[in-house]
């Protein structure tokens, strides 16, 4: 197998892309290879002429991000501004966020709101949360992460931008990879966690001489209890193509926002062992599924509870395309098995070979990932 040391990062601050670092040979097992970044990305202020229209600004021509009409919350994206004594409508360029809750309004027109926006307002901690992308560069998507919080009087703030580098960098100086032929395999230091085979044959097959990239493929789910961040590996081409393919696994790791500093992947094992972690079961809201990862051998420890039923406690897993296949004795000791899929904090417990009378094959028990509160 050959394994590849990146050496240096050959890419100006405008492309925006983070390099997954390659694994070398030799040596006691798979080092870590360290990079840096020339500076953070930066974000952006709207231009002059921009903001000078929206203080002149006699009508804002909005357009809705989100609603929520149980708690009174709405965010909008500013598209057009008309301002006193034009006839024309002055573009905002992509700059300017509404937020509202209940009669009051609060103006943001620094953030950006291109590419699809996402908001999502959380009563329970008063927070709303706004991944707005914006172009870096030379056009290079990037989605920024903005948690907003509210006064008294319902004025809006902003309590933290999440910087997509500060991630990226945690990816990177984490994540290796190697490459043999059409196989890709990905490792955490000296662990595999994920490998696959290239079938975009028609690209020229895997250059083994470059990295794995991360660009604009990291997005961020809303939809979860925790902000969670979705990213993609694409791959360099032989053609010198570099694009994000359907082969490369989607790794999900849910945001960990510390009461001071910068955000982190909280426990950044669960971005390259997604599984990992204890899930409340649907019906009375207890822990009781428990998936943890084995280093010694690369397999995962499954113990399923099913309320009112039974409790797996020796189920054993492996990864698989389409999610964690485990193993396990049922009640009456005989091998009882299933696969787990995830979607944000979801699993979904899915048995397909059962012969106890009271687990039928197909039968479906979901769970949610329990969460820390912060």
């Amino acid at each position: 197998m050959k394994r590849v040391k990146i050496t240096s990062i050959l890419l100006a601050i405008y492309c925006q892309v983070v390099l997954l670092s390659s694994c070398k040979s030799g040596g006691p097992g798979v080092p870590h290879v360290q990079g840096t970044w020339d500076e953070p990305l930066a974000c952006d202020s709207a231009p002059q002429r921009v903001l000078e229209a929206f203080d002149s600004a006699v009508r804002f021509h909005p357009y809705e991000i989100m609603n929520d009409t149980v708690n009174n919350v709405c965010v909008m994206a500013i598209g057009e501004v008309s301002t006193a004594g034009k006839v024309e409508h002055t573009p905002t360029e992509g700059f300017g966020i509404e937020v509202v809750r209940g009669s009051i309004t609060t103006f943001f027109p620094h953030i950006k709101h291109v590419r699809q926006p996402m908001a999502k307002y959380d009563n329970a901690t008063q927070t709303l949360w706004l991944a707005s992308s914006a172009a870096e560069g030379t056009g290079v998507q990037v989605e920024w992460l903005y948690k907003i919080r509210f006064h008294e009087n319902d004025s809006a703030y902003i309590a933290r931008v999440i910087n997509p580098y500060d991630l990226q960098q945690q990816l990177y100086e984490r994540l290796c990879y190697s490459v043999e032929g059409e196989q890709v395999k990905l490792y955490d230091g000296e662990r595999l966690i994920w490998e696959g085979t290239n079938t975009q044959t028609d690209m020229g097959g895997l250059d083994s001489e470059q990295p794995l990239w991360i660009g604009e493929q990291m997005v961020y789910d809303l939809s979860t209890t925790t902000p969670s961040l979705l990213v993609k590996p694409g791959g360099k081409f032989t053609t010198g193509l570099v694009l994000t393919y359907d082969d490369m696994p989607t790794l999900t790791a849910p945001l960990k926002m510390a009461a001071h500093g910068s955000a982190s992947i909280d426990d950044v094992e669960q971005i390259v062992f997604p599984f990992e972690g204890t899930y409340l079961d649907e019906d009375n809201h207890e822990p009781s599924l428990f998936i943890s990862y084995r280093r010694s051998d690369g397999r995962y420890d499954v113990e399923i509870g099913i309320f009112r039923l039974t409790t797996l406690d020796d189920g054993i897993g492996t990864m698989g395309d389409s999610g964690l296949r485990f193993t396990a004795t049922d009640a009456s000791g005989n091998p009882i098995g299933g696969i787990i899929t995830l979607k944000g904090d979801t699993a979904t417990v899915t048995f397909t070979d059962s012969t106890w009378p009271l687990l039928n094959n197909g039968s479906q028990f979901i769970y949610t990932r329990e969460m820390e509160q912060y």
